[in-house]
């Protein structure tokens, strides 16, 4: 009898709990990922691009010490974010970002604040991406 209750809370906790890699956002998603400067206290609230992040598949992340934010339900692991931070972070001190295309590979890598503009230009600039605006899906 336990082992039915242990396959159902893996079916649930599978089918709940929005756990991830960024290896399962392949070629489903680009995404943002955002490392502040733990030194500064932000407003880190990009609700207002809601429309052109759904538009263009972007997903973001924001690291922070204790947690990770996200325009998504998507979670990460706690070893699997101590492994993002130290790949993508790499030594900066200040804020930086990268972005990940749909591929996987990564298209930008930048310290300083998220600009926005220049991430969707680049976005848009993307053979994959122009595709999809043809296609009418963007």
């Amino acid at each position: 009898m336990a082992f039915f209750y242990f396959i159902l809370l893996a079916i649930f906790s599978n089918s709940f709990g929005d756990e991830i890699t960024l290896d399962n956002l392949k070629w489903k998603n680009r995404v943002v990922l955002f490392f502040p400067d733990s030194s500064k206290n932000e407003n880190l609230d990009f609700d207002f691009l809601k429309e052109e992040l759904q538009d263009r598949k972007l997903i973001y992340f924001i690291f922070n010490e204790d947690e990770v934010l996200s325009n998504s339900d998507f979670t990460f692991s706690a070893e699997h974010k101590n492994s993002v931070t130290s790949k993508y972070r790499m030594g900066y001190t200040k804020n930086c970002w990268v972005l990940i295309g749909l591929d996987g590979g990564v298209k930008v890598k930048k310290e300083g604040d998220l600009d926005w503009d220049f991430i969707f230009r680049t976005v848009d600039s993307m053979p994959m991406r122009r595709s999809e605006m043809k296609k009418g899906g963007g």
